[in-house]
């Protein structure tokens, strides 16, 4: 039984005017962190990224439900030092330049509560909206708020009448995550009080293509932004983006600040021009200007590859760091399976006593790095670097090395990590 559906047409502009960017051939769901007996159930689908010449949304085409993506979730955002700081400055901004104490905040994707909890501290009525019930316990185990279903009209009608309008709607690493974009703004319109705002973050493609992050495309991730296309997009809602800004998190990312086109309230800054225009100087808005991108990928892989195996032909063990939908990309399309790694640390109880999708590699815990070490780290979790070399200071100690995939493939030692500047 087929269980995916492919678009084809433009998630945005509905426009048939889409082209071939980017194949990666069959591969397994990226959050699809699976027990070793459930192995001969595991499926592949097919991951290809396209680009709009109208819009010019980078956006991929196989779509898998949502319920088979997100049900049963095995990421969770506050397992990370980087993330719950960031989350607790992104929480403390929001108040001071959007709310007041009546104010009421609903999160869509909430997760664990990463954002949710400072908000809460804050004394802000917050309410999260997550879909996979097993993320929802933990964050309903900490006292948050959350509504256990997916975000859509019917959705934000049962908000609106148990709880009211909402002055600001929140959506972080969410967006992307969306095929049905149309539907998904139609509920935040509903929601959101006529001078509300939309706040939300995104992987920016910007970043992507200038550090060949293609570990970020998986199938969860359906859209690539731009600010171009959105513009338009948001255009179509009656509604603007009124500033736009970069935060470092998750490899660049861009926070979007949206509202009503007949909100005077908020003009529209030229941070949203400034961006339009780099995206331009790179040549994201056409496919020739994209056009070389797949080969360098290709590059990339061979190098990366190359490195490993000269370290095992040596006789050395390698050991991956970091379980997460980037680093599921990134081994199944170099094909590094259990043939290269004994094994993946990752932070996430989640994670633990599962095996990477496709490649099946078993995943432990941070403990277990101690007593059975390896002579050499792939760190898949490259965007946390600086944190897992804080906290993994021990492993090259003595004389190990590590392999950085991104945004150059790199090998570290211990005298080019500096030790004692990070202590």
């Amino acid at each position: 039984m087929k269980t995916y559906n492919v678009r084809t047409i433009c998630r945005l502009c509905n426009s048939n005017k889409i082209k071939l960017l980017l194949d990666f051939g069959l591969m397994p769901l990226a959050g699809g962190f699976i027990h070793t007996e459930d192995i001969p159930f595991e499926k592949k689908f097919p991951l290809r990224l396209f680009f709009c010449e109208k819009c010019a949304l980078v956006q991929v085409v196989d779509i898998i439900p949502q319920e088979i993506l997100f049900r049963d979730y095995r990421y969770t955002s506050s397992t990370t030092k980087t993330l719950s700081e960031h989350f607790r400055d992104y929480a403390k901004d929001i108040q001071d330049k959007f709310l007041d104490k009546n104010s009421f905040v609903v999160e869509i994707g909430s997760n664990d509560g990463v954002l949710l909890s400072p908000l809460k501290e804050l004394n802000v009525n917050a309410l999260g909206v997550e879909p996979a019930s097993n993320i929802v316990s933990i964050a309903t185990s900490k006292g948050l708020k959350v509504l256990n279903d997916f975000f859509n009209v019917k959705t934000a009608r049962e908000v609106v009448n148990q709880y009211g309008l909402a002055d600001a709607i929140l959506a972080n690493n969410v967006l992307a995550h969306i095929d049905d974009m149309n539907g998904i703004i139609e509920g935040i319109k509903i929601l959101l009080n006529k001078d509300g705002v939309l706040i939300f973050e995104v992987q920016y493609f910007l970043d992507l293509v200038k550090d060949l992050q293609y570990d970020f495309i998986y199938h969860e991730h359906m859209s690539y932004y731009t600010i171009k296309p959105l513009i338009k997009f948001f255009e179509k809602h009656g509604m603007k983006i009124f500033d736009v800004k970069d935060v470092s998190i998750h490899g660049g990312s861009i926070r979007v600040y949206v509202t009503s086109e007949s909100n005077k309230k908020y003009k529209i800054l030229d941070s949203v021009k400034i961006h339009l225009q780099k995206e331009e100087d790179m040549g994201l808005h056409t496919f020739s200007g994209l056009s070389n991108f797949s080969q360098k990928v290709k590059i990339h892989r061979d190098k990366l590859v190359k490195i490993l195996n000269k370290f095992k032909s040596e006789g050395k063990k390698i050991c991956g760091y970091g379980a997460s939908g980037r680093s599921v990309t990134l081994t199944n399309y170099c094909n590094i399976g259990q043939e290269t790694l004994e094994y993946i640390i990752d932070s996430s109880p989640e994670r633990y006593g599962r095996v990477m999708p496709g490649t099946h590699v078993k995943i432990m815990s941070p403990e277990y790095l101690k007593l059975n070490k390896a002579d050499v780290m792939l760190i898949l979790a490259w965007t946390y670097l600086e944190e897992i070399l804080k906290k993994e200071q021990w492993f090259w100690e003595d004389g190990r090395e590590g392999v950085v995939p991104f945004p150059n493939v790199a090998i570290i030692t211990k005298e080019d990590i500096c030790l004692n500047q990070l202590a």
